[in-house]
């Protein structure tokens, strides 16, 4: 039985923790980055941050708008290949976060999630799980 992808991603931490491998492996890309547009390529999708908009989107669909966006989390999660590995989110709310993407590199997870704070005009925030 094949999981669904979104499904895939959420499950993928947990299951690496436990089985040693991910069920999607993490990676996160800044592929643009000017005046006007921030683009993160992840395994999570290729999310777009359009600033002449101020709006978030992925797959051409708006996610959020940057004035909802109240920090950019980074969160350590224990690996199961002996390294932690990184999410990077936007926080809008307790119930309400969007998982930009995940990646085993620290310095790669601080970039982005530098680079989108600057775009979005928002903090980031270290979380230690």
């Amino acid at each position: 039985m094949k999981i669904p992808h979104r499904l895939a991603l959420k499950l993928s931490p947990l299951v690496e923790a436990a089985r040693g491998e991910p069920l999607v492996e993490p990676f996160v890309e800044i592929e643009a980055f000017d005046e006007d547009q921030l683009v993160i390529a992840s395994s999570h999708g290729r999310f777009v941050f359009d600033r002449r908009q101020r709006v978030v989107s992925e797959g051409g669909q708006q996610l959020a708008t940057f004035d909802s966006i109240q920090t950019v989390d980074v969160t350590a999660f224990p690996g199961g290949r002996g390294e932690r590995s990184w999410s990077i989110t936007l926080f809008r709310s307790m119930f309400d976060r969007i998982t930009v993407g995940r990646t085993y590199d620290d310095g790669e997870a601080s970039v982005a999630a530098a680079r989108i704070a600057d775009a979005v005009g928002c903090r980031v925030v270290s979380l230690m799980r």
